[in-house]
């Protein structure tokens, strides 16, 4: 019997932040979602979008299309990724840089076969520091997705590509390289008029944390939310893009925190992390912590999809900001302390005894065992 009282959305679980999350083929996904949708009613048109009619008001009246001309509609969701036809283009809506505070700004990508029969999976994603950023890899059943995610000012795409090859190894001779330059920030707001933008088109902060998805589940969310009447009451929108706004700018001082708190200075891009502008709130709360870590009540104050031990794992982690524990822990005994820890020890070592591995488990899962 289902519960109807249960939380079912983001917004409901703003107090928690689950310790997993999944790799999957976003291709089939959205194969998925298509076939979801239509078959409760969804007419699904795949077009390119040549130009966006506007009204009197400034408001989206059409999109017209290559084959299925004129396309009308009330409400407007521009998914057109970073070059934003509706918002940015026809709306003529500013876009708000991040890039003085998260220099970069491009990434290439290779899709690495891989064979589950022989190759060994790994249950994370590993991102790993270069010269001039970092790079991800994604192990799927079928293949490893890698990239570098780099700054121009600092490194050549050609460079890059020849990086990230020698990195993957013989693996990626063959493998064709897709260069991705991406638009670091967010737009002054994300609905405007009649037009909602969702995804790319709305804001990307750099994907160290891998909040891309994130970002639009959230933003879908908050539409259903703010979804407006007839009357398209400003008061919605004005909401709406405010919860959007505080997100996106939490994540970004997340992320500086990342380069800010790396203990590294052997080139020119990790030493200019350490005079690199940093958003005036974050200052702040580095004082805070340099005398005492992280808690709920010194983090960035709005829903962001990051709870409090996230910024002590990477405080603690990466090593380049002294920060120090709560005065009161010296007063406490730490032998109930150290009891937990053992205790969580020799639970991780039964479970890496008993559990299959990725692959054993993904191979089970394939033959329905």
């Amino acid at each position: 019997m289902e519960n109807e009282d249960l939380p079912t959305t983001i917004a409901d679980y703003q107090g928690a932040q689950f310790p997993y999350a999944y790799h999957f083929e976003a291709h089939l996904l959205a194969k998925f979602l298509t076939r979801y949708a239509t078959q409760r009613g969804v007419r699904h048109i795949v077009d390119n979008v040549q130009d966006v009619g506007l009204d009197e008001r400034g408001w989206i009246s059409h999109v017209q299309t290559a084959e299925h001309g004129r396309l009308e509609g009330d409400l407007f969701v521009d998914c057109t990724g970073f070059r934003a036809l509706l918002l940015n283009k026809a709306l003529g809506e500013p876009f708000v840089s991040y890039q003085d505070t998260l220099p970069n700004d491009s990434a290439v990508a290779l899709q690495v076969p891989m064979d589950m029969d022989k190759d060994p999976i790994r249950p994370c994603t590993t991102a790993t520091a270069q010269d001039a950023g970092w790079i991800w890899t994604i192990p799927l059943i079928s293949r490893l997705g890698t990239g570098y995610v780099y700054s121009r000012d600092y490194l050549e795409p050609e460079e890059a590509e020849r990086t990230l090859r020698e990195f993957v190894g013989p693996a990626a001779a063959d493998v064709p390289a897709n260069h991705i330059k991406m638009r670091i920030g967010r737009s002054r707001r994300g609905w405007v008029n009649n037009c909602v933008a969702i995804g790319l088109s709305s804001g990307f902060v750099e994907p160290l944390e891998s909040t891309g998805i994130f970002f639009i589940h959230y933003a879908i969310e908050q539409l259903v939310k703010y979804y407006p009447a007839a009357d398209w009451d400003a008061s919605l929108r004005e909401q709406y893009n405010n919860s959007l706004m505080n997100v996106m700018d939490g994540v970004r001082e997340f992320l500086v925190l990342h380069y800010r708190g790396a203990k590294r200075a052997d080139n020119q891009y990790w030493r200019d992390t350490n005079t690199r502008k940093i958003p005036d709130s974050l200052a702040e709360r580095l004082e805070q912590w340099e005398s005492k870590v992280p808690d709920a009540g010194t983090v960035y104050p709005r829903y962001h999809g990051l709870p409090p031990y996230s910024y002590n794992c990477i405080l603690l982690g990466t090593g380049g900001i002294d920060v120090r524990p709560s005065p009161a822990l010296d007063l406490i005994d730490e032998k109930d302390a150290l009891a937990e820890f053992q205790l969580i020890k020799d639970k991780a070592r039964t479970l890496v005894a008993s559990l299959p591995t990725q692959n054993e488990y993904f191979r089970k899962m394939r033959d329905g065992a």
